[in-house]
């Protein structure tokens, strides 16, 4: 799936449902790639972010030839060049960190025969952190960190909100069909959702986040009209508003 992150969240633009188990080849994640490209033009694409199952010398090599950029994670026992050129294990970047520094290397590296921009985090669980990227912004970490956008996409699609999986659909042409509608709901929910929240802010707990997200606000809102508009013309009026949002004109 390919999506763009928006306030949190990641808002659902081309997928490909894979009738194989495992991840994605190279070739599929060009064409999903490719199909962005020929709505939108590569010029609207400021980086790519993508997890650990997806950097292979090829995809690099595709985002190169597109010069489209990129944050992506590598495994750390990756050959990847040191500041002397020397090929060494990506972990060994992180031999002399202590649980919780970062760093952004200031010179290029080679990786899979491209020069790349590395930046690391050490952290405490050992799964430590290493991304590459086309460019040295001095957010590297932070812009890659926007790819967890989409598993929240996951959670709202799954079991924090419409249930995708309950459904026990198995045939491709159905999931991708559903996952229409999904999109479309979920779009219609996070839109309810900034209405909501502009009408009443949610509360914010200690550690900063929201209370509710606002898709969930959003969802709650609608559910809300959905079982009350028979019976509450508040709640039929509300519904009547948040049915414009669903409109282009």
């Amino acid at each position: 799936m390919l999506s763009v992150g928006y306030k949190g969240i990641s808002i659902p633009l081309f997928w490909t449902v894979l009738e194989e188990k495992g991840c994605s080849d190279n070739a599929e994640r060009g064409g999903i790639v490719q199909q962005f490209i020929d709505e939108f033009g590569a010029e609207s694409i400021k980086f790519v972010a993508a997890d650990r199952e997806f950097a292979s010398k090829e995809w690099l090599a595709y985002l190169v030839r597109k010069k489209i950029g990129f944050r992506l994670r590598i495994k750390a026992n990756t050959l990847i060049t040191d500041k002397r050129g020397r090929k060494l294990h990506a972990l060994k970047m992180l031999k002399t960190m202590k649980i919780g520094d970062r760093a952004e290397f200031r010179r290029r590296r080679k990786l899979w025969n491209q020069s790349v921009f590395v930046a690391v985090c050490r952290k405490a669980d050992g799964d430590n952190v290493i991304v590459i990227s086309s460019e040295r912004s001095g957010e590297i970490l932070l812009e890659y960190s926007r790819r967890w956008q989409i598993e929240t996409l996951f959670g709202c699609l799954k079991t924090r909100g419409f249930r995708l999986e309950d459904t026990h659909l198995t045939d491709g042409r159905r999931i991708s069909r559903l996952l229409s509608l999904l999109t479309l709901a979920t779009v219609w929910g996070l839109l309810a959702g900034q209405i909501a929240a502009r009408r009443t802010p949610p509360k914010i707990k200690k550690h900063g986040r929201l209370e509710k997200s606002i898709f969930r606000l959003g969802l709650e809102t609608l559910r809300n009209c959905f079982c009350q508009m028979t019976t509450n013309l508040r709640q039929k009026q509300r519904f009547q508003q948040l049915t414009l949002l669903l409109s282009c004109t």
